[in-house]
């Protein structure tokens, strides 16, 4: 919900560490757990959280508590004891009565290290006893239960070895009952200028329930050359990978499960118009790691949630898409799922969408932790969804992956297999022919061939080369140029052809003004016709006008044209920036960018027109460095509508020693459109830190639309972290 705070800001914190107050708060607050207590105690969190919407309201109680013990017995063996114990109670009421949920996570685990010169070997128990108690509903509890195995053999100039057999079973009282057996290895060494790396997984997964068996395997393996030569002028890399999955499900008649699709790259980023955007790519989303800790917050506003993300894929050839799973960091609260909605759209390009389905139908599975979206089957190339409606009082909900499944065939198979080969290579040549000159060249070479049940959904043949150069004559002036041709020969789908030019150059006359000059030329072809091409060019000038004065000047021209739909996109870019310091403490900045956008040809039909002014203002007042205040103005008139949006915040320390920190936030947002909105949104949250470890917070929050409901949340915690 709340920004990281600033450098003047920690420091003063780190103050209160040793402050008078804080040691006597640490020794008259007996009541409170803080740094003043010894022992195994790692965490201890509890709040209560009241929010109000319309006619519904929710009050949440939340404890947390971790306990650790860590030791070495002799000089060989550590073990490592955790706990975890967490209580959640909601009560929720509204015009169809009043309800009680409660939820208990019980996650108790060991680590037993065992060392002895070069090998280290890893015994590890985790337990989770989750335990749902609704008020509408069953009382059920699930129970998962993981030992795993772990050897590392880490010698010096030998191979370094690691192996794992990790077991795992999963049951609950209904319908969940899983068992899955998973073993790895991985073999690495460096003797240089050479290196290589050996990984195998083998993954077995029994569903009792539904009687469905997954076998997944995949081995990967990597060679690399790296050396340089002549006085290091030339540098050269070379290296050749090979990656093999397969994946083999038996099923019983009449079951038809549903086969995990590989992306071939992800993208998100908050746009609110999604018939027509360029997403920024965001690999997290597809890297199969769940538990990553960044990922894309579709939560409400009180939590810092946003919406209208536009979460996408690219599909590999021939990748038919039937459902999509959004994973999330956390479980959902039951009272909140059904508040949400997911617009689904599909691309050729990454540029002009087309609606798949403006309200998604989907589920949310408790157990697994995800959205389940199912859709009418898409085969184009890239996938996205937008998330058009979340509750405001919703807690944080962190997307961390996006699953793109599709069925696995009728219902008459008894057995469905799936393969994948993926061999490549690279190769990489610089070479300084002077202290001004570099020029360099750098090779891709891949294969990847996929089928599904004997029907080859892949068979694809990559080559990407490029050349570059990079010329500094002098100090004031540098130039970079880099021509690349990418060429994708597919006999499932088609052949793709892309070329590509980009320039730079760099002058800097003064010590106080930078023009930098660039130009980026894009075409690509399919089946040896036109498709896409792409020009822009560039002139972007940063002056420090003034000791108080700092200036930019941008002008862009870009130039979109699609062959293949007949419709082209024209534009002219303008923006200007000032930031002035009036004062030690008063900086002000202005912004402005107009977008002068046109759509044409026959194609344009139900584009928007990408037109945009935008007006910033920012006013940034500091008397000291226990206090900031900031005021944003940012007038905006696009496509989307028009309007105003406001925000106000400030930033207080009373005392020196930091131990009271006060932040307050307003903002107002203003759309004219087809009709006229207005939202207010109110934040604040008052800490007082005991010391390093312990803290007292109290956080209040409204969103004020100016027609339905208001929603209002208050939260009372106390923290303490070892």
């Amino acid at each position: 919900m709340w920004s990281s705070q600033s450098e003047h800001h920690t420091r003063l914190r780190r103050r209160a560490l040793t402050s008078p107050a804080a040691v006597a708060a640490c020794s008259i607050a007996g009541f409170v757990l803080s740094s003043c207590v010894s022992g195994p105690l790692r965490t201890f969190r509890t709040g209560v959280e009241h929010s109000d919407s319309g006619g519904s309201r929710v009050t949440n109680q939340n404890t947390l508590v971790e306990l650790g013990v860590q030791e070495r017995i002799g000089s060989d063996v550590e073990y490592r004891l955790n706990d975890t114990y967490a209580q959640s109670t909601q009560w929720f009421g509204g015009t169809a009565g009043d309800t009680r949920d409660e939820t208990t996570l019980h996650r108790p685990t060991l680590d037993v290290e065992l060392e002895s010169g070069p090998l280290t070997w890893t015994q590890t128990y985790r337990m989770q006893e989750d335990r749902s108690l609704i008020d509408s509903g069953a009382d059920n509890r699930l129970l998962r239960k993981d030992v795993l195995q772990k050897v590392d053999w880490l010698p010096d100039e030998l191979p370094q070895v690691t192996a794992w057999l990790a077991y795992r079973t999963v049951e609950d009282r209904y319908s969940v009952e899983q068992t899955r057996l998973e073993s790895q290895l991985q073999v690495s060494q460096t003797i240089e200028p050479y290196s290589y790396e050996f990984g195998a997984r083998d993954e077995i997964t029994d569903d009792l329930g539904t009687d469905v068996e997954s076998t997944r395997t995949e081995r990967r393996a990597r060679g690399t050359y790296d050396e340089r030569h002549f006085d290091d002028r030339l540098s050269t890399t070379l290296s050749v990978f090979v990656t093999e999955r397969e994946t083999l499900l038996d099923v019983p008649a009449g079951s038809s499960p549903s086969v995990q699709v590989t992306p071939v790259q992800g993208f998100s980023d908050v746009d609110l118009t999604p018939q027509i955007s360029n997403l920024t790519a965001n690999p997290a989303l597809i890297d199969f790691n769940t538990a990553a800790p960044s990922g894309v917050d579709i939560g409400g506003f009180a939590t810092g949630g946003q919406l209208f993300w536009n979460m996408a894929v690219e599909l590999p050839p021939g990748g038919a898409v039937d459902f999509v799973q959004l994973k999330t960091a956390a479980p959902v609260p039951a009272n909140f799922v059904n508040q949400f909605s997911f617009s689904v759209w599909s691309s050729t390009d990454n540029t002009f969408w087309t609606p798949v389905q403006n309200s998604a139908a989907f589920v949310y599975d408790t157990v697994n932790q995800h959205f389940r979206l199912t859709i009418p089957r898409v085969t184009a190339r890239y996938l996205k969804i937008v998330n058009t409606a979340s509750p405001a009082a919703a807690p944080s909900v962190l997307v961390t992956e996006l699953e793109i499944l599709r069925a696995a065939g009728s219902g008459s198979s008894t057995r469905s297999r799936s393969e994948e080969q993926l061999q490549s290579g690279t190769a990489t040549l610089s070479w300084r022919v002077s202290d001004t000159l570099s020029v360099g060249y750098d090779l891709l070479a891949q294969s990847a061939d996929a089928d599904s049940d004997g029907t080859t959904t892949r068979d694809e043949t990559r080559l990407d080369n490029g050349v570059w150069g990079a010329w500094t004559p002098r100090r004031e002036f540098s130039a970079n140029l880099r021509a690349a041709v990418q060429r994708v020969e597919d006999d499932i789908l088609n052949d793709e052809q892309l070329v590509n030019l980009i320039g730079v150059l760099t002058y800097r006359p003064l010590e106080t003004l930078d023009i930098d000059l660039s130009y980026n030329d894009t075409s690509r072809s399919v089946d040896g016709d036109d498709d896409v091409q792409t020009h822009v060019a560039q002139i972007l000038t940063t002056a420090q006008l003034l000791p108080t004065l700092r200036g930019e000047l941008v002008f862009e021209r870009n130039q979109l044209e699609d062959f293949t739909n007949s419709r082209d996109i024209s534009r002219w870019i303008s923006s200007a920036a000032l930031v002035a310091e009036l004062t030690r403490q008063v900086e002000w900045t202005l912004r402005a960018r107009n977008d002068d956008a046109e759509v044409t040809g026959l194609g344009a039909a139900g584009i928007p027109d990408p037109s945009e002014e935008r007006y910033e203002s920012t006013l940034l007042y500091r008397p000291t460095e226990q206090f900031i205040a900031e005021y944003e103005l940012e007038w905006i008139d696009g496509s989307a509508g028009d309007g105003l949006d406001q925000r106000l915040r400030l930033d207080w320390i009373p005392f020196a020693d930091g131990a009271i920190d006060l932040q307050l936030d307003f903002d107002r947002t203003r759309t004219e459109s087809f009709s006229d909105t207005q939202v207010d949104r109110y934040r604040g949250r008052a800490r007082y830190s005991l010391d390093s470890h312990t803290y007292l917070e109290f956080q209040y929050a409204q969103e004020q639309p100016d027609t339905g409901p208001s929603t209002e949340l208050m939260l009372l915690s106390f923290h303490f972290n070892a």
